[in-house]
């Protein structure tokens, strides 16, 4: 029916469609305005179901992560006789729990798709959550923030790796950064939070305001993860997200195959292997790696040493969270609106060695230098989402990779981090951390990172070279064979471009069925100008 009157199709364009100039000038906020309506009406349903909907599961994890801080300074410390020695092991302690479950966490999504997995360890994290508002000393709190950094492991590379598995090139890095901006949307609201809660739950029940914090982040958290089991969409060749139609599967089907995805496959024992053979494991993973902020992660404990009300050192920090929101969001723009990737990622990387130099020189530094020092790092908050951005379309071939790498790398980096704050952050030789010089170090790792972001380009381009990739109409790099262009395709209206596009994808199909990841004798479905294979995946 749609070959015949395009029309009928939900997402059809007509061919003269022309921007109105006052949507150009407004896309530059938010570059869905400009698309054509059809194409606008499909990427605006990818934003309610899928955007949002990882959103606000990353920002109850932020949360849940971030209180225990928030809890330290607000009763906690004097409540169980806490020392600083035991508030570093309180991070050690989660990060060794992110450590052992990161590459687990993406094992089992080879068997268990991420709509049941993710939930499941969300609605087990919130319980852990929720288990350390009855804690009694540091040790029952050592046992639950294990368990709960295990849980939270899945998150981060699934979550990226899914939205790198339905956006493009000129979507994601807007979408990257609106999502990665959740934490520090997460450490304000906790900030409030914990502030509100101290000001009007404070001994209600016969619990303290720290205690509050952890029963509401768990209030709030448990819900979302319930809802997670119908809203996380999973990949286009496999997702049952209850908001997709028939039709919505084949059109991402299409726009993933045009910008050069492929679909997931089966990871195996050599396929794993053969991450750490290549240059794109062992250039990824230093800058990953290495990425150690320092400057403005101790500000509330600088805070509580100029003596500080709770209140105050409860709100203050949000201030550079507030930065971090608008300067990311102003990265995300100029890196869509150019295609700058690895540059901008150096970019932000400046604020942090602004900040650790000047707090790794501290005496003499005036008192406004230093909390510039703590909020200007905010300003680069959205490296590490420019980074994932670059490499998700550097990485586009493979969603696997995509997924492993980020879960490998957390390994590397928590493990990196779980001596690191103890040994150069010591709580008790805060705020000025001199004892073994934190914040110099810090500047030092973020020279490293410098450097490592523009190693990793220069790799990237020599992989092109040899393999004589060329650009696709999205500027990504794809082997010839993966060039595709639906542009006059039924979609216009245009039955010989239907029929040329079709023809070609079945020729390729038949000549490498490797190219979509499927297996010749695999059933497949034409619908339109699509090709759609189907999964059998649970």
């Amino acid at each position: 029916m749609i070959k015949e009157d395009p029309t009928c199709d939900p997402y059809y364009d007509p061919p003269d469609w022309v921007c109105p100039k006052w949507r150009l000038v407004l896309s530059f906020f938010w570059e869905v305005i400009r698309k054509p309506p059809g194409e606008r009406k499909y990427v605006n349903k990818l934003d309610r179901g899928i955007l949002f909907y990882l959103m606000l599961s990353y920002m109850t994890k932020s949360l849940d992560q971030k209180n225990i801080s928030n809890a330290y300074v607000s009763g906690m410390k004097e409540d169980l006789n806490l020392n600083g020695d035991q508030y570093n092991l309180f991070t050690t302690i989660f990060n060794i729990g992110y450590l052992c479950g990161s590459i687990p966490s993406q094992i089992v999504l080879t068997w268990l798709r991420p709509s049941y997995s993710m939930p499941i360890c969300e609605c087990f994290w919130t319980v852990c959550v929720m288990c350390m508002s009855r804690a009694t000393s540091a040790r029952y709190i050592y046992g639950f923030r294990f368990l709960q950094g295990w849980a939270e492991s899945i998150c981060y590379p699934t979550m990226m790796m899914i939205l790198g598995s339905w956006y493009r090139p000129d979507e994601i890095a807007k979408r990257v950064v609106i999502w990665d901006m959740t934490w520090s949307m997460a450490a304000m609201f906790s900030g409030y939070l914990q502030a509100a809660v101290y000001t009007n739950l404070n001994g209600v029940g016969g619990y303290a305001g720290w205690q509050w914090l952890f029963i509401v982040d768990g209030c709030i958290s448990l819900p979302i993860g319930l809802i997670g089991f119908l809203c996380i969409p999973d990949f286009p060749d496999n997702t049952r997200a209850i908001y997709f139609t028939e039709r919505d599967i084949q059109y991402s089907l299409r726009r993933m195959a045009e910008v050069g995805k492929k679909g997931s496959k089966k990871m195996t024992i050599k396929r794993f292997i053969g991450f750490f053979t290549t240059w794109r494991f062992w250039a990824f993973i230093t800058p990953y790696s290495v990425y150690i902020v320092g400057a403005g992660d101790y500000f509330n404990l600088w805070l509580k040493g100029m003596d500080y009300s709770v209140k105050m050192i409860n709100y203050l920090p949000t201030i550079g969270n507030a930065v971090a929101l608008v300067s990311g969001y102003l990265f995300a723009i100029f890196s869509d609106l150019t295609r700058w990737r690895w540059q901008l990622a150096m970019v932000a990387l400046v604020p942090y060695l602004f900040g650790n130099l000047v707090l790794g020189i501290w005496d003499g530094v005036p008192f406004g230098l230093k909390f510039a020092a703590n909020i200007v790092p905010n300003v680069g908050a959205s490296f590490f989402s420019i980074f994932m951005a670059y490499i998700s379309e550097v990485f586009q071939d493979d969603t696997e990779m995509r997924g492993y790498l980020p879960a490998i790398g957390n390994v590397i980096w928590y493990a990196m981090y779980a001596w690191f704050p103890i040994v150069f952050f010591d709580a008790a030789d805060s705020p000025k951390f001199k004892k073994r010089q934190g914040y110099l170090v810090a500047f030092a790792l973020a020279v490293v990172n410098f450097v490592s972001i523009y190693i990793c380009h220069w790799a990237h381009m020599r992989e092109v070279k040899l393999k004589g990739l060329v650009k696709n109409k999205y500027g990504l790099w794809v082997a010839r064979e993966m060039l595709i262009d639906y542009d006059g395709a039924s979609q216009t209206g245009s039955d010989a471009a239907y029929e040329e596009a079709t023809y070609e994808i079945g020729e390729k199909m038949k000549a490498d069925p490797a190219i979509y990841e499927i297996d010749p004798n695999q059933d497949i479905e034409r619908d339109s100008d699509l090709i759609r294979v189907k999964s059998n995946k649970i």
